[in-house]
């Protein structure tokens, strides 16, 4: 196993000072020291000669950082090495971006000589633990009549790693295979769920909601059975009250032949990144005036509930709304006027719809209602009580009070139940009903 004295650390920047400060503070701390000045040649030197560790910069031409990482990654004989980023960059998605790249920490530039040196010796120490448990475990499955110096090896591997893992910034626990809580090593205990002595002896399955706690119970059995370092995500109430976000990743201390064991688990939390994604994943889903569903998510929503329909055999309908002589409306009032007019049906139509029912833009002045468990009737009562409202509602602008009327098309499944019917098969009759209805005279609802 390494000491400091015979790892080694490759330096990627282009930036010869960079180099030039980074290798010489390596060396003084007696570390090995590789350079390369682009990511072509790291990739190259961690596959012919692989270091300890790797210090990458984020900014280098022809590939990035990013890059350079996860081709690192993607690769059986690199992917294991610890990879640490050096950069300026600072914003929030900069950061999460060089984590999904594979990267273990990130510090940022300019940085101070103690923390690279803390954070080098932190990665260092994970790594040469982790060896050195891969080591122990060949060693058991080879030498089981050894218990008694087994045992020895064990203890000491559990009490550096505890000493390791306590010097971590992020929580730190150890649990046995039901998921009680052994030891308790952190500096924020504010980000826990009670006071360190309250958790000792007891489960996550106490301390958290029914599904969290599963959730971690599971992993923790999959590690001691597997041996793989396992990667979950729950959120839990902390001590001031807010709930939060934490990436648990489990890995095994020891088990034995009975499926008993113990496992260390390091918690880092994420709240932000987890709100950041929920906020992308809302914005990819939303139409970008109205607030209400694009049409893609729309027809995604509307095919699971036409094959959850079909599978059930219940009733479901859809139902195509159309404005009546917008063109006209946006040539006279103007294009702003438009955009209110939208907003405001949107609004009306959601506070109207039931909470299953689900409201898109399917392009233009043309919305679609999808109603599950509804039939004909229903959908067409329900309908013609939206168009009333729509008919009521006022619009104040400069030019006055407006008001608008929609013609509405509705298709609905509720007999027969073939399962070659389809989202298109429903779509295409919703419109032509709405068809019918212009044809009709506007401001009417028919059915198909």
């Amino acid at each position: 196993m390494k000491d400091r004295a015979g790892s080694t650390v490759l330096v990627v920047d282009d930036s010869v000072e960079n180099v030039t400060l980074l290798s010489r503070i390596l060396k003084m701390s007696g570390y090995s020291v590789a350079v390369a000045d682009n990511g072509a040649q790291a990739v190259e030197l961690a596959k012919s000669e692989p270091p300890d560790l790797i210090l990458l910069d984020i900014n280098m031409p022809e590939m990035d950082g990013f890059e350079t990482s996860a081709r690192l990654q993607s690769d059986e004989q690199t992917r294991d090495i610890p990879i640490i980023f050096i950069s300026a960059l600072d914003k929030i998605e900069d950061k999460t971006r060089a984590f999904r790249a594979g990267g273990m920490d990130y510090i940022l530039k300019p940085f101070e000589y103690e923390e690279v040196q803390a954070r080098i010796e932190a990665h260092l120490a994970l790594r040469r633990l982790r060896l050195q448990l891969e080591q122990t475990n060949q060693e058991l499955a080879a030498r089981v009549d050894e218990l008694t110096r087994s045992q020895e090896l064990l203890a000491e591997r559990e009490r550096r790693l505890s000493a390791f893992v306590a010097a971590l910034p992020n929580l730190s626990f150890i649990l046995d295979e039901q998921g009680r809580y052994l030891e308790i090593m952190s500096k924020e205990n504010s980000l826990l769920s009670a006071r360190p002595n309250d958790l000792i002896g007891r489960s996550v399955e106490e301390i958290m909601a029914p599904k969290e706690g599963a959730k971690i119970v599971d992993a923790i059995q999959e590690t001691i059975e597997k041996g793989d370092i396992q990667v979950i995500e729950y959120k839990i109430p902390v001590r001031t009250g807010s709930e939060h976000w934490f990436e648990g990743r489990i890995a095994c201390m020891e088990k034995d032949g009975y499926g008993h064991g113990k496992v260390i688990m390091m918690a880092s939390e994420i709240t932000e990144r987890v709100h950041l994604y929920q906020e992308i994943q809302r914005l990819a889903n939303q139409d970008g005036l109205t607030g209400c569903f694009n049409r893609r998510f729309f027809m995604e929503r509307a095919s699971q509930e036409i094959q959850r329909s079909l599978r059930y055999k219940g009733a479901l309908s859809l139902l195509m709304m159309d404005i009546d002589h917008f063109k006209i409306f946006n040539d006279r009032y103007g294009h702003q006027v438009g955009d209110k007019l939208l907003c405001h049906l949107v609004t009306l139509c959601q506070r109207q719809l039931r909470a299953q029912d689900s409201l898109g833009r399917y392009g233009g002045e043309e919305f679609v209602v999808l109603m599950p468990e509804t039939n004909q009737a229903g959908a067409m009562k329900a309908a013609e009580r939206l168009r009333e409202k729509i008919e009521k509602m006022k619009i104040r602008t400069p030019q006055g009070n407006l008001s608008i009327t929609v013609s509405m098309g509705v298709a609905s499944f509720e007999r027969g139940f073939d399962e070659t019917k389809t989202l298109d098969i429903l779509v295409k009759s919703a419109d032509t009903a709405l068809y019918a209805a212009k044809a009709a005279g506007r401001n009417c609802v028919r059915a198909s």
